[in-house]
Formats: C-alpha cells, structure tokens, sequence
C-alpha cells in the first residue's frame, strides 16, 4: 500500500514527521510529495527537504497543516487561497482508498469538499472554521468517517498514523509500532 504525504512551503514539521515514522515503520511504502513540482520545499520553521516526487495516484493521502491560524504567507492556509492542492485531492479523492489529515490540514480536505456532511476534528483553535464547511467537528486525537481521517493538532498525527496502521493491519501491527516508539496512544 503506497501512501503520498504532502509537503509545502510552510508545512508543520510534526505534522509530517509523526505519521510518516509510524507508517513507515508498519511496513506501508510511504514518500513524502510535493503539491506541483519536484525539488525544495521548506518547512514553517526553516527545515529543507529535497521532495523527487510529486502528488499522484496513491492508496492514501496525508495532509498536514502548518500557518493556517497565523495566516502565514505559506503553509496550509496559503495552500487553501491557491486553490492548487485542494483541486489535486478533489481530483485524487475518488480513486484513493482514503484520505487523511493532520491538524489544520483538514481545512485543505475541507477547502477541496471532502469534508462536507462528514465528522471529523482538527486544532481546536480552528474548531469553528471547520464547522463552517458543514462539517461534525469532534474533539476528539483522531476520528474517522470512512474514507475521511482527520487528527487533531500535532501530536495527534502520531494518533492517526497508529490508527491507520490499525485499520490496514491490525492491532497487533499497531501495538508493536507503539510500543518501538513508547507511545502510549489513546484507545477508541
């Protein structure tokens, strides 16, 4: 099972880096992704990443947030006003086993229509912006509708990556990646 996460200009480094260690380490082929070309990409607080591959057709997707409530001039928020990367997961949605996000990376999920009608969570500072999209708004580390998995803030990521794990291969996956880790996850 292939699993793309975004990365952009202004992404939050846990966001990322969470999931991505806690997937990989179930064994999932997991790349991190640019939204439109290949090459730099640099994170809210200033780590470069050299990303070869760009987002494409993929069994799941990561979204994570970063500068959305400060209205940087990059990250997720600058995502949103592009309009880019919520058209690509629109486009990517129907044919991706599911689609996921970190923090206020579920208002990109939100922004491309994917949320509409559903339950899902993210930073509670962006509760009410959420709700705005139709969305159920849970306070909950991680909920899932679906083929929708949202995460709360930051290190909610870890969360989703264990309950993704969970979901596609079992709890004893799980509990082992959690346990290499130390981590003890909230049970649902």
């Amino acid at each position: 099972m292939r699993i793309e996460i975004v990365v952009f200009d202004g992404f939050d480094e846990l966001d990322v880096f969470g999931p991505f260690e806690v997937l990989s380490m179930a064994g999932f082929d997991v790349a991190l992704v640019a939204v439109e070309r290949s090459g730099p990409v640099t994170s809210m607080r200033g780590v470069q990443l050299q990303v070869p591959e760009v987002l494409g057709q993929t069994d799941g997707v990561v979204v994570p947030g970063g500068g959305w409530l400060n209205r940087a001039p990059e990250g997720a928020w600058a995502q949103a006003q592009r309009g880019v990367l919520p058209a690509k997961l629109a486009a990517l949605a129907p044919s991706a086993r599911w689609m996921a996000s970190v923090c206020t990376g579920a208002l990109l999920l939100a922004a491309a229509g994917l949320l509409t009608g559903r339950r899902a969570t993210t930073n509670r500072n962006a509760y009410d912006e959420l709700r705005a999209h139709d969305v159920t708004v849970l306070d909950e580390r991680a909920v899932d509708d679906g083929d929708r998995v949202t995460a709360g803030a930051l290190s909610s990521g870890l969360d989703l990556g264990l309950w993704l794990t969970e979901r596609e291969l079992g709890a004893a996956t799980a509990d082992r990646v959690a346990a290499s880790i130390e981590y003890r996850a909230p049970r649902r």
